[in-house]
């Protein structure tokens, strides 16, 4: 175990780089400048010392635990954005040609490139990286050296706010592993966790007796460090306001989406009073809006009536068959329960990353697809149909009437909506009326969207549409004949009774479980989404673990008194952002006005026009449908842009179930294309630069005769070991292919696994027959810049020594310029040929040796060597390519 305060090698490394820096030149010819002091000769390292030196660093590096660095310009092309290095970069071209060079070509180009001023551009990690292998220093000199930090300064806030969290199941890994960084435990270390669970518990003990009872409530229930801390002379107004707007925006569209659930219009009222409070003195957001809302609502209204055996009512308010409410009502409850605790579990257990798998683009296409089946759900109040005489019956005194039918496709709705059954009952007024209320709504919107100073509006447009809607009816009595326009009718006065002993017994519990498990994913999806957007734009941190626990909290407790589920809003959240909320205060200020209406005003709502609902519902869900996103996403992906079209086709033409599992496993689909078919690329290095890129995106990359450079972008695993090995054995047929013609042979492979964050035992079992089949075809492998965790699985499984040491690299142009010796040395004994089985094919001729041409290792000092005149003949017909001194 290395002591703490200790320096690795790498750092041991760096800090002697600071004392003795290396001298490089400029790109101009001026003369040399340093960065600071004066620089070592260049080093003469030669091929007979640098398997040892590259054997030493390797282990030090990777034994100790040592990061390997990774070179800044082996990165992805977009991420260099140092303007001295893009003004040395080819533009991109459209030619198919390769830049192809010999290796007494490259190798010459490659030295007078390493004393440039490229070389300036490397980070501290590479600089250390150099001095490691030319001065390697020891673990054991590392371990032994005297320490002289006495502090754990460097260990991080984020790591010390980690371990003073309570021990849980969801974050032992995730603690273990920052202990072990904290101490400098190797990866070889077996630790107890037992032990460690203990020893974690103990300290978790020890830290919080510094803490006192607020601290302990503060943790739990944010609201009373706000209530604390609350500037009462800035933040007062704010959130009254915000709070005043809210609420008298969630009033109106309460009633209507538990309307469009099935459930009472009174439920949607207690739905956004009881949850409100407890989620306010829970939640981190200081402008999340919770109550019901049109997605939820809609799902419910969809699948519960498969989980009861009792008729669905069409007049929730006033139902035909009471005993067949009651039971709708408590299925209703038992799922918000449900919901509740699954919503606190997934906070305990930190499983909010199962969100993770459903892309952007699927959560758009759903929600639109949502959007079209509720606004379509309320057109049926705007064309005022209701119920109609059954036909079939044989009642001579009374005809049993038949209920408006509800369907989820869109394509079943229109055909109610429009067809030959239903249209003989549409009634003009309702219509007009319903249109003037969407009109309405929609110019209040707009009009609070554009301008600043009437941003109330936005926010206002149900509350007078209802104020509106009432006085209308109330003034001229619409709801007499002959004009009969239907109302919402009696709405029970009080607060929301317990509704505890209804959670027991639960019937068809499988089927309620699923629903609750649909329900929350859509909802953890919209409040964290939410949440987080508002966190942004506000500057201040949400913890996304709390917010779960607040909701899933504010469910249960919302399912004791008559409450279905609840989640943020998108519209009532945006409000609430727009007339400045400054904390969870505005939500409270929302609750009691609600609770005002609950206790006085809501025999007021009896005649307000169920048209005026639907007009609000329809005006809500329209913001819902997000064709900005639609046009983006074919600009800028159109694989996106399908499954969005998929998701949304889906949702709405099949309804919300099957769309909703189409659109889950056309995500997962995606997530697994993407890992199975990883990319790969043929690299070919930049001009005038130590950069390797891919030669499709940068035509200009040059790569050597004999050596192939490649990159797997992606883990390898079991899922796409097989396309990762057809795409290399493809890149090596089309290599030897183009090469054959010329008279050269491939030689060396350099595989760059920068990319490459962990293998699996698939993938140690293909790269070990890679190796052997490379290895019989006079072909040798060379990795660069593999991570520790590779490099580890590299030891363990043998696949280094079968490799061997001196081909594993820290730089992928480390590797290349030591192949490209190589390869001037074997041309020069003549060993080389474009064909393993027939060595003979080709004649090599080479005036004087590499030695006394003056050719040094210079590829990882730095350092310059000239080259003699040497004349090489790749094939007897070509001609002397000479390689000026």
């Amino acid at each position: 175990m290395q002591a703490r305060g200790s320096k690795s090698p790498l750092e041991a490394g760096l800090a002697e780089h600071e004392d003795h820096p290396v001298q490089r030149p400029d790109f101009d010819t001026g003369p040399a400048e340093t960065l600071s002091g004066p620089g070592p000769e260049p080093s003469t390292c030669d091929k007979a010392t640098r398997p040892a030196v590259m054997r030493r660093f390797i282990r030090s590096s990777f034994d100790k635990g040592s990061r390997v660095p990774s070179n800044p310009g082996e990165a992805p092309a977009h991420d260099l954005d140092n303007p001295n290095q893009l003004d040395r970069l080819p533009s991109l071209s459209k030619s198919l040609e390769r830049q192809s060079m010999s290796p007494i070509e490259a190798k010459a180009e490659m030295d007078a490139t390493l004393t440039s001023k490229t070389d300036l551009l490397q980070t501290e990690d590479h600089l250390t990286a150099a001095n490691a292998v030319e001065k390697p220093v020891s673990a054991k000199s590392s371990a032994s050296a005297p320490s002289t930090d006495t502090t754990d300064d460097s260990f991080t806030y984020g790591h010390r706010q980690l371990l003073e969290e309570p021990l849980m199941v969801g974050n032992v890994t995730q603690r273990f592993k920052v202990v072990r960084e904290q101490e400098g435990a190797g990866d070889n270390i077996t630790v107890d966790v037992k032990e460690f669970v203990l020893k974690q518990n103990r300290r978790f003990r020890r830290v919080r007796r510094t803490w006192s009872w607020f601290d302990w409530l503060n943790y739990f229930i944010p609201l009373a460090g706000v209530i604390r801390y609350y500037n009462w002379r800035a933040d007062f107004v704010a959130d009254l306001a915000s709070g005043l707007s809210v609420g008298a925006m969630v009033i109106p569209q309460g009633m209507s989406y538990a309307k469009l659930a099935g459930l009472p219009n009174v439920w949607g009222l207690y739905g956004a009073f009881v949850p409100v409070l407890v989620y306010a003195g829970l939640g981190s957001s200081r402008q999340l809006a919770v109550g019901p809302v049109a997605v939820t609502s809609l799902i419910l209204g969809s699948n519960i009536k498969d989980v009861i055996d009792a008729p669905i009512q069409s007049q929730p308010n006033t139902p035909h068959n009471a005993y067949a409410q009651q039971e709708y009502n408590t299925a209703c409850t038992q799922v918000a329960l449900i919901a509740g605790c699954i919503y606190t579990g997934v906070g305990i257990l930190n499983l909010g990353w199962v969100t993770q798998f459903l892309s952007h683009s699927v959560i758009g296409g759903f929600m639109s697809g949502a959007s079209l089946i509720i606004g379509l759900s309320q057109v049926k109040f705007l064309f005022g149909y209701n119920t109609r005489p059954d036909p079939a019956s044989t009642s001579v005194l009374k005809l049993p009437s038949i209920s408006f039918p509800r369907h989820d496709p869109i394509h079943e709705q229109l055909h109610d909506l429009f067809g030959p059954i239903w249209t003989p009952y549409f009634k003009w007024r309702e219509f007009v009326m319903g249109l003037c209320w969407i009109i309405l709504l929609q110019t209040m919107k707009q009009l609070g969207q554009r301008y600043s100073r009437l941003k109330l509006l936005r926010a206002l447009g149900p509350l007078t549409v209802t104020i509106i809607s009432i006085a209308i009816m109330n003034i001229w009595g619409l709801m007499k004949a002959p004009a009969s326009i239907r109302v919402v009718g009696n709405i029970p006065k009080g607060l929301p009774g317990p509704t505890v002993n209804v959670f027991s017994p639960i019937h068809d519990l499988g089927s309620k479980i699923g629903l609750a498990i649909v329900v929350c994913l859509i909802d953890i999806l919209e409040s964290i989404s939410i949440a987080r957007a508002l966190a942004l734009r506000g500057k201040y941190d949400i913890r996304p673990t709390q917010e779960l626990r607040g909701l899933g909290v504010a469910n249960i407790v919302g399912a004791m008194f008559n409450c279905y589920t609840t989640t943020g809003s998108f519209s009532r959240s945006a409000v609430s952002a727009d007339t400045g909320s400054r904390t969870q205060v505005f939500g409270i200020w929302g609750a009691l006005l609600v609770m005002i209406v609950l206790l006085v005003l809501t025999p007021v709502f009896k005649y307000m026009p169920q048209n005026a609902q639907g007009a609000i519902v329809i005006s809500a869900v329209v913001s819902l449908f997000n064709y900005t996103e639609w046009w983006f996403l074919w600009k800028v992906n159109k694989l996106d842009w399908l499954v969005f079209n998929v998701a949304l086709f889906c949702v709405a033409f099949l309804g919300v179930e099957i769309g909703l599992a189409i659109a889950i496993g056309l995500s997962i689909a995606i997530i697994l294309y993407k890992t199975a078919f990883p990319h790969t690329a043929v690299l070919g290095r930049l001009p005038q630069t130590t950069v390797y890129r891919n030669v499709k995106q940068y035509p200009d990359a040059k790569q050597i005769d004999g050596l192939l450079v490649m990159r797997i972008d992606s883990p390898i695993y079991f899922a796409n070991v097989i396309p990762v090995r057809e795409a290399i054995a493809k890149y090596q047929r089309r290599t030897i292919r183009a090469l054959t013609p010329r008279r050269v042979s491939l030689r060396y492979i350099v595989l760059d696994l920068s990319p490459v964050t962990d293998i699996d035992g698939s993938a140690v079992h293909w790269l070990k027959d890679w190796i052997v089949d490379l290895k019989e075809r006079s072909m040798q492998p060379v990795l660069a810049n593999p991570s520790k965790q590779v490099m580890r699985l590299l030891n363990n499984s043998n696949i280094t020594p079968l490799l061997g040491e001196q081909f594993i690299f820290v730089r992928t142009h480390d590797a290349v310029s030591f192949c490209t010796e190589l390869l001037v040395e074997e041309q020069a004994k003549g060993v080389l040929s474009p064909d393993p089985e027939n060595p003979k094919l080709a004649e090599v001729d080479v005036r004087g040796t590499i030695e006394d041409a003056g050719v040094k290792l210079g590829g990882l000092t730095g350092g310059v060597a000239p080259l003699g005149d040497v004349d090489l003949y790749l094939h007897p017909n070509a001609d002397s390519r000479k390689v000026p001194r």
